[in-house]
Parts: C-alpha cells; structure tokens; sequence
C-alpha cells in the first residue's frame, strides 16, 4: 500500500513538474517583450541549397551542383561534343551542348506547371525560438526554394512570421528583403498585406526585375572582350581575392587573351543560340516561376510569346502564375503605399557604381553588378556607366528638396520613395554594411534620407572595410 501511495505521489509531482515546464515555455513564447528591438525576418535572396531526400533518408545537396556531378556531366559531353562537331558541326556541336545542359540542371527540372519534377527541399529556415531573441539575437534568417512561385512562398513566409512573432513575444517584424527576396516579399504583401510588419526595408531588392533576365528571355545576348575582362577582375576583386590574382587577370586582359575567349563566345552564339536558347532559357529556366518574376514589366510580354507561344496551352498554369506576379511588379508603388498607409514605415538601398555583367553586348549601365540599379531604387534616374549627368543637370522632379548626387550619377527624384532610399555607390550586389543596415531595421520611426547626418540620401562604400562615408 505505501508503495502504492508513494508511485501515486511520484506521479502526480511528475504532472506537476510536466506542467509547471511547459507552462513557462508557454509564458516565454507568448508574453510580450520590452527588449525595444523588433525582431527581423530577413528574406535572403537566391542560392538557398537544395536538397533532395533520398529513399534511405539521407540528404543529397542538388544546388549548388557538387563537382561530382559537374564532372560526371562533362564526361558525357565532351567526346559527344567531339564526335558531333566532326560529323555534324555546329548543329551536331549545339545538340550536344543541349544535352549537357539539360543533364546538368536535371535534379533542380520544373516542370511546365512551375512545379518541381523531384521533390526538391529547401535549407531550412533559422529556428524561431525565443531564446535567440532574448540574447541579442534578433535577426531571423528566412530560406526557401528559389525557384518556385513567389506566392507559395509567400505563403510559407507568413508562416514564419507568424512563427517569430509567437517566439519572441512581439506583435509584429521588421521584413528584410535582399536580392529575390524583394520578388518574394512583393508578393507577400499583395497576398497578405502588413498587419503584421512594424517596417519593410529592401536592400538590392529585384522587386522590379534585372535587365539582364528581360535580354536574355527576350533573346538579346551578347560579349565583348574588354567587358568581359573588367567584369571579371571585378568580380574577383570584389570577393577579396590577393593582389597576385588580380594582376594575372590584368595581365590576360591586357595580352588579348579575354578578347579571344569572348570571341569564341559570340561564335558559339551566333551560330548554336536557337538551341541552347530553347533549352537553357525556356525548358530550364524559364518554367521556374521565381526566375521568371526576374523580368522586367517591359520585357514581359515578349517573354511569354518567346518562350511560350509555341504552345500557350501546355504552359497555360505557369503564364497564369507568371503573370500574377508581374501585376504585382506593375502595381508595386501601390501596393507600398498601402502598406505606409498601414504604418508601416519603408526603406530602400540601392548599390550602383558597378558595371553589369557582360551578356548584353553594348548594353551597359548603372548596376551593382547583378541587378540594375535603377530597379533596386524602384525607378531612379542613372547617368550611364563612367558618365555623370554634366553641367546644367537639372533634377527630373522639383519637390523642394536636393536628390542629386554629389558624383552627379543619380537622381533619385524620379524614384517610388525618393525620401526612403538610399544610394550607395562602389558596392556590388553582396556588399553590405551591417551598422547602416541595423540603423534602418531599429531607429526610431519612419527614417528619412534627411534624418542621420552619418547616412544622408548619398554615399561612398567602402569595400574593404565594410563601411560607408557620405558622399562628398
């Protein structure tokens, strides 16, 4: 009988125990919190790693591609490649070229629904939990599957926020978005609205589409050799590599080497482009629906018949879904005012100072190497790339207030929120500097480009520090 007593005692003060835990759980995932930080939802942009769940549970990484695969798929290609441009030339040459691209991006494949063929997961998103946020920890890391419809992703990032605002015990977020996470969080305001957002802050936000995805859906690419040089010492330059590498890449450029690799480029084109178009552009690319939200408004209609008019019926889903997202893109002022309506305090930043990649022949302008700067900026007037506007620039809209550059590259008066963006010049798309940045994400109501003498409308990056100086 005692014992029996004793094993009910000991039970009920393990209920008790059980009870009181969870209890406080509860207490520390929904009282409010005063720590005077609203947490972050930071939506990242492309290049989330994917994976696919194999049968015996293991995880297998399908972006980025391992070499294994690369390797795997060059093995077959180059003695096709070999045979083929024998016996059959160029159109042997660009058939097999087709095949090797196509067996490369098979395990990331959409279909012409915009759905993934394989069941495709994303990296997953940081964990929700409170404690981050009670230690410091505000910023929340959202991942997703790239290459989807921004409005199923949307809907997972609700989820999300949901999810972080249940953890830390605040009402509401700050929403970040980079790169194509102003293309995800574009459409999660259409669909969802921003009750629950106290700020949006887009940084090199492709919430207006690149340039260069509207040229190339649209068939209009080209290299040239010294642009193709100064991208790529750029690009190396920009990623912190040492001196020695930099120097080769000057020496190569200079002894005509890339001159002779563009070239060979353009001859590639000129002569294999309608395959490696209809297969790299529209059976790869373009059936992924976050991809193709990259194109500009401008370029949209063309994209679609291009890619598309061969057979609208069987594409019939994806044009439909397509399409949504570019309404949006159209309506994307609207659809920010409403939110500023809500509240909801807004900022933008755009890098410019950067040429664009060389794909696009003669076609040079203001960017951050990957994403023009005038969409980033939603709209801003750029002096072309290594030109200023000149003397007697007046600027495009008089609203009393100066929103020219001291550089004399940008007028920021023709752009959405020409009080709400920023404009940083020398930074590439990954450029950032955090102190700015946090500025945005926690100062004290709406900002304006007028309020922070350290971060006025204008300024200098500086890459090798990280920071930014205002423009002078």
């Amino acid at each position: 009988m005692k014992k029996a007593i004793k094993a009910i005692i000991a039970v009920i003060m393990s209920l008790v125990l059980v009870f009181s835990i969870t209890s406080s759980a509860f207490a520390t995932e929904t009282e409010g919190c005063d720590c005077g930080k609203t947490p972050v939802v930071f939506v990242e942009g492309i290049g989330t790693t994917l994976y696919i769940m194999e049968d015996g549970g293991e995880r297998k990484t399908v972006f980025p591609m391992s070499t294994d695969v690369i390797l795997t798929s060059l093995a077959g290609f180059i003695p096709a490649v070999l045979i083929s441009s024998v016996f059959g030339g160029w159109s042997g040459f660009s058939k097999s070229l087709s095949v090797f691209v196509c067996d490369l991006f098979s395990e990331i494949d959409c279909d012409e629904n915009g759905n993934s063929v394989l069941p495709v997961v994303a990296h997953p998103s940081a964990d929700a939990e409170a404690a981050e946020h009670i230690y410091g920890e505000n910023i929340y890391t959202f991942r997703y599957d790239w290459r989807l419809d921004p409005y199923v992703i949307a809907a997972e990032l609700d989820e999300y926020i949901e999810a972080v605002i249940a953890a830390t015990g605040h009402d509401k977020v700050v929403l970040s978005a980079y790169s194509e996470g102003g293309e995800v969080t574009l459409a999660y305001l259409d669909e969802f609205g921003s009750d629950k957002l106290e700020r949006y802050v887009a940084q090199c936000s492709a919430f207006q589409g690149l340039t260069l995805i509207g040229e190339v859906f649209t068939n209009n690419v080209g290299v040239k050799g010294k642009v193709l040089a100064d991208f790529l010492v750029s690009v190396v330059s920009s990623t912190g590599a040492d001196d020695g590498v930099v120097t080769l890449l000057d020496v190569l450029r200079y002894t005509g080497i890339y001159s002779l690799l563009s070239l060979l480029v353009d001859s590639v084109l000129d002569n294999c482009f309608d395959d490696i178009y209809a297969t790299l552009a529209r059976d790869v690319f373009a059936c992924m629906p976050g991809i193709f939200g990259f194109v500009p408004a401008e370029y949209f209609d063309k994209a679609v018949d291009m890619l598309f008019g061969h057979d609208k019926a069987k594409y019939a889903a994806l044009i439909e879904r397509v399409t949504r997202y570019h309404n949006a893109q159209v309506n994307a002022e609207s659809i920010i005012e409403k939110a500023i309506d809500n509240g909801v305090s807004v900022a933008f930043v755009s890098n410019y100072g950067v040429g664009s990649m060389p794909l696009l022949g003669d076609k040079i302008y203001q960017s951050d190497m990957l994403i023009d700067s005038a969409n980033t900026a939603g709209g801003a007037t750029f002096a072309p790339f290594g030109n200023t506007f000149g003397d007697g620039y007046n600027q495009a809209e008089n609203d009393g207030h100066n929103h020219l550059s001291p550089d004399g590259c940008v007028d920021a008066s023709t752009c959405m929120f020409p009080e709400y963006t920023w404009f940083v010049s020398g930074f590439t798309h990954w450029n950032v500097c955090d102190e700015f940045i946090n500025w945005l994400y926690w100062c004290e109501g709406q900002p304006t480009v007028w309020d922070n003498p350290s971060y006025p409308q204008f300024l200098e990056g500086k890459v090798e520090t990280g920071e930014v100086i205002p423009q002078k």
